[in-house]
């Protein structure tokens, strides 16, 4: 990259003499046709897509020392020429050392892309730094994962800022960082505003009650998301029913996930009464709180007078034979569910042969 650098235009006052111009300039097509072809020899190494799925590439970490050079280079034509051939739906860059340095240069480089990419920058060490970085090829972008890069409420600002005005941009996921209450109040405008966003991941990170009921209010006003994860968080009960509250009427989320969250009776309360009005939420998550038998009538009363929900996670939680008997009881009102998730809760093994023999849509 240092090579790359010296032979950019922009240093081309270093070499005074002619002749030392016209030698730069030999090196800079031989380092520019040697970059372009490395590059798409990297793509033709990308296998096809299988059975409807996206094609996805996982990029080597030599693959980001390339976009290095070319940024160096400082030549958007070579960055074009770079990418012309990338026709990929997801792009990943797992594990890759990427900060703040290499963000910028993946900008100039991406932002070349003919078509949207999800672009996933999963345990690399983005922080808010590199979002700033990342914001000249967001609009390239139609997903973008930021799992695990140490990023704080300051980053989601800049990120929904531009967000709000991509087109493309509709998925984010920044579970495993450092969010507070406080970036819910950007998401919620992300939501009131943004008409085609699709999903929101912000499992494990610090949001409580406060932070769901802010989130809750952008969701009244969206029908376009089908995607909320909000798992490893401490939203308690008040969370949950806000969030309940907000999805009542809702005409587009198709799978909440709140595991571990802290959610009790009255919470599930809550959940299991909008159960009863959606009809279009199709998965709920529900594993790791503290749901007991008593919350289980209220969810087989919901579950009765729903036609939309399939699955349906109870796991480890604090649940007997007594609250599954309420669920089974309301199975054989319910068409719908195809599985219910109860493992790890307090059954024996003879009652768990038992319910199965009874009822093959519980998942132990």
């Amino acid at each position: 990259s240092f090579v790359s650098g010296l032979l950019s235009c922009r240093h081309r006052n270093l070499m005074g003499k002619t002749s030392l111009v016209r030698r730069r300039s030999k090196k800079y097509k031989l380092v520019k046709k040697c970059l372009v072809k490395s590059i798409l020899k990297h793509f033709l190494s990308i296998p096809p897509a299988f059975g409807g799925e996206k094609k996805s590439m996982h990029a080597l970490p030599e693959f980001v020392w390339w976009i290095k050079c070319i940024y160096e280079m400082q030549d958007s034509d070579l960055a074009k020429q770079a990418v012309r051939r990338l026709e990929v739906d997801h792009l990943k860059l797992t594990y890759c050392g990427i900060g703040p340095v290499e963000c910028t240069a993946l900008a100039y480089v991406l932002k070349h892309l003919k078509n949207p990419v999800g672009l996933q920058l999963d345990y690399n060490s983005v922080g808010d730094l590199g979002i700033e970085q990342l914001i000249p090829c967001l609009d390239i972008c139609q997903s973008i994962y930021l799992r695990g890069n140490n990023i704080s409420d300051q980053g989601v600002s800049k990120l929904v800022e531009r967000a709000l005005d991509s087109c493309n941009l509709q998925k984010i996921a920044l579970y495993h960082n450092n969010l507070t209450d406080a970036c819910t109040q950007n998401f919620a405008k992300l939501l009131k505003h943004k008409d085609n966003f699709l999903a929101l991941r912000l499992g494990n990170n610090h949001l409580s009650a406060s932070g769901a009921e802010v989130l809750a209010e952008g969701l009244k006003q969206n029908n376009s998301i089908q995607y909320l994860g909000l798992w490893g968080n401490k939203i308690g009960d008040a969370g949950a029913c806000a969030l309940a509250a907000a999805l009542e009427n809702n005409t587009s989320m198709l799978w909440l996930s709140l595991v571990g969250n802290n959610v009790g009776s009255h919470g599930a309360r809550a959940l299991a009464s909008m159960l009863k009005k959606n009809t279009i939420l199709e998965e709920l998550c529900l594993q790791e709180n503290n749901l007991v038998d008593e919350d289980m009538l209220h969810f087989a009363e919901g579950l009765q007078n729903n036609s939309s929900l399939k699955v349906l996670k109870l796991a480890n939680n604090r649940i007997s034979r007594k609250g599954l008997e309420f669920i089974i009881k309301s199975l054989k009102h319910n068409v719908t569910i195809t599985s219910v998730w109860v493992g790890g809760n307090h059954v024996t093994a003879e009652e768990i042969e038992h319910m199965t023999r009874v009822e093959r849509r519980l998942a132990f």
